[in-house]
């Protein structure tokens, strides 16, 4: 993730504690992915353990897990009806390249399996190693307040 913000070096319960923080309140459409610090993206062949974060309607947080870069889904909605919530959803590899999806209104459940797929699935040493981006939605139209944006 060379483009990539380095996340400080903190604890994994520190790590849980960023990422809850830095979950709460925030718009829909917003994503934030976690991957190691030092992966080009033009290594095509290689394995690469990430997990991506998206921000749903009515509270609702999408984690999604992967062993090779994940792209952006092009969500129809972000209705959270009828979803099953707090349940992992396994099929062994989605289509998506996804290992896995979990919804949820709880942000500490979703900071922590966020956490442990990289902790203790993939032994990754410190919090040093990772890396995060932000990408916040896109806004079409100008503020409504008439404020001239240039």
């Amino acid at each position: 993730m060379v483009d990539s913000t380095e996340l400080p070096e903190v604890s994994w319960a520190g790590m849980v504690e960023w990422l809850t923080g830095s979950l709460v309140d925030q718009p829909v459409a917003l994503i934030v992915e976690i991957g190691p610090n030092s992966y080009v993206s033009e290594d095509d062949d290689q394995e690469v353990v990430c997990a991506q974060i998206q921000v749903l309607a009515d509270g609702v947080l999408m984690l999604r897990r992967s062993r090779v870069e994940l792209g952006h889904l092009l969500l129809a909605d972000y209705s959270t009806e009828n979803l099953p919530l707090d349940i992992w959803q396994f099929d062994d590899h989605f289509e998506d390249c996804t290992d896995g999806y979990l919804f949820s209104r709880d942000v500490n459940l979703i900071a922590n399996t966020c956490v442990a797929w990289f902790r203790d699935n993939w032994g990754t040493r410190s919090t040093s190693e990772l890396g995060c981006s932000y990408r916040f939605p896109d806004e079409l139209l100008p503020p409504t307040d008439g404020t001239d944006v240039f």
